[in-house]
C-alpha cells in the first residue's frame, strides 16, 4: 500500500511540473491581404530576436479579413514572440541597407525600437491572449 501510494505522489508531481497553458495570439494591424504572418516563440535571450534556429517554436499564419491568429500550447514560463508580415511570400524579414525591416514587424507587448528579450516577456502560467500590433515604417 506504501509503494501505491508513494507511486501515486510521484505520478501527479511529475504532472504538475509539465502543466501547459493555451497562447493565443493576435495580429492586428496588417496592411494587406498579401502573403503570410510569420511567428518565432524564444524562451531565453538566447537568439531572440532573428535566429529562428533558437526558437522554441516557429510556423506561419494566413492573414484573413486584415488580422490573423496563432494558437499553441506552451509549458508554463517566460516567452518572447516575434512576428513579421513576410509581404512577398519568400519567408525572410525583407530590410533596407540599414537593417531596418521593409515588412511589418511586431512582438509581445508592442514595443518599440530594436527587439530586446527583456521588454518582450510574457509570463505564461495559465491560458492567455496577447494582441501584437504590426508596425511598418
Amino acid at each position: 500500500m506504501k509503494n501505491v501510494i508513494l507511486g501515486t505522489a510521484l505520478l501527479l508531481g511529475c504532472f504538475s511540473f509539465a502543466q501547459e497553458a493555451h497562447l493565443n495570439i493576435k495580429i492586428e494591424g496588417i496592411q494587406s491581404e498579401k502573403g503570410k504572418i510569420l511567428y518565432t516563440i524564444f524562451s531565453d535571450k538566447s537568439g531572440f530576436p532573428s535566429d529562428v534556429d533558437k526558437a522554441i517554436e516557429k510556423g506561419l499564419a494566413p492573414i484573413k479579413n486584415g488580422e490573423a491568429d496563432i494558437d499553441l500550447d506552451l509549458p508554463n514560463g517566460d516567452y518572447a514572440v516575434m512576428v513579421f508580415h513576410d509581404e512577398d511570400d519568400d519567408n525572410k524579414l525583407k530590410t533596407n541597407w540599414f537593417g531596418m525591416p521593409k515588412e511589418g514587424v511586431g512582438n509581445s507587448n508592442n514595443h518599440k525600437g530594436i527587439p530586446s528579450f527583456k521588454k518582450s516577456i510574457i509570463s505564461l502560467s495559465q491560458d492567455k491572449t496577447i494582441k501584437i500590433n504590426l508596425f511598418y515604417l
